[in-house]
């Protein structure tokens, strides 16, 4: 009994402490503190890179226009070392800026052709910058531009595609140009393996995107250009920036009417030069082969194909592959094929615009009056050549003819040409000439003279002889006249006399004029065309130095 009392008088003696507040108030505020942080705390998001260059964990932040909207928590490789994964914690209130179409890029110094950018982050260090999404569902994943993107869905304008066969690749943030102004850019580039062509998305920003309609054309415009055609060497130099990386252009050609309205991501083709672009234009045409026997060097895909200087059609190929040189041996005489057409909007005047059908009943009447093709050559300094047509009247006719299904053009050569080819079968012929057997002829024939004048002294001194004989003195005077002028003759023909003197003359000019006509020869024989073009300077020869 006692026990139990002394137990009950202990418990009376316990009593609160008020010390016993603090741990509970930290208890109450750290607990306070994880709520807070949970309650604020965003969506955790992964982004992929190729590296993370400048990014560290804990420090980097994410921002959206400059403002922080979340930090980067972990950096680590993907399992195939081919990636850097970068775990983000994104701030409260931001899951809907991350849908499917929100884009991520570093923002760090740059320099490159669209400027000098991210000079801000050289004191604060790297940074994610964000565009936020509005399309799609809201993801977890997503993937880091290589650099910032030139547009933003918020941006107006129009995006084209361009596709490009025959020219080199253009980069993302290339300029696009309408006479002269910088109305847009490249945003992405890829490559069709399909179509095998490199394919571009363009944005032209507002209020240029309306410029673009179903009629224009794109071509581009490299910035320097040195080109060499029939009408010279034309050098085209544009803006700074497209002398650095290229630009691409375009607008309406030939004063073309303004076409339909177009929408986003419609298709265009990229031509490699405005001439390019221009000549697409002309989509009706005559296709005719030209059969030249002459040298067709200097003639090129591309070339005018005009009437008295004025172009009304253009060279297709040189030679034309769709007719073999076998194909040709039913044919009078050998010639190398060409083709080109004759584009009749070229000479349509709007008015009284002809067809097709009567452009060719038109041309084939031209022929039979005389029409025919010459090569002329354009540029003597690059050696450029063109056809022209003119009136022959004078040619003879010739009948029409077709190879596999493509209608003959008859051809003539004059001018320059002619001369040159009567030259070339000049020297051709010189060459062939048997020039030592002559010189050996004409030196024979200069001995055999010799020998006969020596012959014809003695002879003329033994009729001296004969004539101072006393048998002969006594002879008629009729013989002794006649004898006497025969002496007189050939005392004429001797070396010395009034005729053999200017032979002997005359024959020592001509040996020594073939003697310095030999190299000439020579010359000619192993290079004909030296008459016409300067042979190469030989260099001086250097003495050797002494042993």
């Amino acid at each position: 009994m006692s026990e139990l009392q002394e137990n009950s008088q202990s418990i009376r003696k316990v009593r609160f402490n008020s010390i016993w507040l603090v741990p509970l108030l930290a208890l109450i505020v750290a607990g306070w503190m994880v709520y807070q942080n949970w309650s604020s705390e965003g969506p955790e998001i992964t982004l992929i890179a190729s590296n993370a260059e400048g990014l560290e964990a804990g420090k980097t932040k994410i921002k959206a226009r400059n403002v922080d909207i979340g930090t980067v928590t972990r950096i680590h490789l993907s399992p195939d070392y081919n990636t850097a994964i970068i775990t983000v914690r994104m701030d409260k209130d931001t899951d809907n800026m991350l849908h499917q179409d929100a884009k991520f890029w570093v923002v760090k110094p740059r320099v490159g052709k669209e400027g000098i950018s991210g000079l801000g982050t050289l004191l604060s260090g790297a940074y994610i910058d964000m565009e936020p999404g509005e399309k799609g569902e809201i993801a977890s994943k997503f993937n880091v531009l290589e650099q910032a993107p030139l547009s933003t869905t918020e941006d107006k304008g129009v995006r084209l595609m361009l596709d490009s066969k025959g020219s080199s690749k253009l980069d993302v943030g290339t300029v696009v140009h309408f006479r002269g102004y910088d109305v847009g850019y490249v945003e992405k580039v890829g490559f069709d393996t399909a179509a095998g062509a490199i394919t571009y998305q363009v944005f032209i920003k507002a209020p240029y995107d309306a410029l673009v309609n179903s009629s224009v054309k794109f071509w581009l415009t490299p910035g320097i250009a040195l080109t060499s055609s029939a009408r010279g060497v034309e050098l085209r130099v544009d803006s700074l920036e497209t002398l650095l990386s290229g630009g691409i252009s375009f607008g309406l050609v030939h004063d073309q009417k303004a076409g339909k309205e177009i929408e986003d991501l419609t298709q265009f083709h990229l031509y490699a030069s405005k001439e390019d672009a221009e000549n697409q234009f002309y989509n009706q045409f005559i296709d005719y082969v030209f059969l030249f026997d002459s040298d067709i060097s200097g003639l090129t895909a591309g070339a005018p194909l005009e009437f008295r200087g004025v172009r009304i059609g253009t060279v297709e190929q040189v030679p034309f592959t769709g007719l073999s040189m076998v194909g040709l041996t039913s044919l009078k005489q050998s010639a190398i094929p060409v083709l080109a057409r004759i584009e009749p909007q070229r000479l349509n005047n709007g008015d009284k615009d002809l067809t097709l059908q009567e452009w060719k009943a038109l041309f084939k009447d031209r022929i039979e009056s005389g029409f025919r093709a010459t090569l002329k050559t354009r540029n003597f300094l690059t050696g450029a050549k063109a056809i022209n047509i003119d009136f022959y009247p004078n040619s003879k006719n010739e009948k029409p003819q077709k190879v596999v299904g493509i209608d003959v053009f008859p051809v003539t050569n004059t001018g320059f040409s002619s001369i040159e080819k009567k030259v070339t079968e000049i020297l051709d012929k010189l060459a062939q000439a048997p020039v030592n057997e002559s010189l050996q002829s004409i030196t024979d024939a200069m001995s055999n003279a010799n020998d006969t004048l020596a012959s014809m002294k003695a002879t003329s001194e033994n009729v001296d002889q004969l004539i101072n004989q006393p048998e002969v003195q006594k002879l008629p005077d009729e013989v002794l006249s006649i004898m006497d002028k025969l002496s007189r003759i050939l005392e004429a023909y001797q070396t010395n006399g009034e005729i053999g003197l200017p032979l002997k003359d005359n024959l020592k000019a001509l040996e020594k004029s073939l003697n310095e006509l030999q190299p000439l020869l020579r010359g000619l024989r192993n290079n004909p065309n030296s008459l016409i073009f300067d042979k190469k300077m030989q260099p001086d020869i250097q003495p050797k130095a002494a042993q």
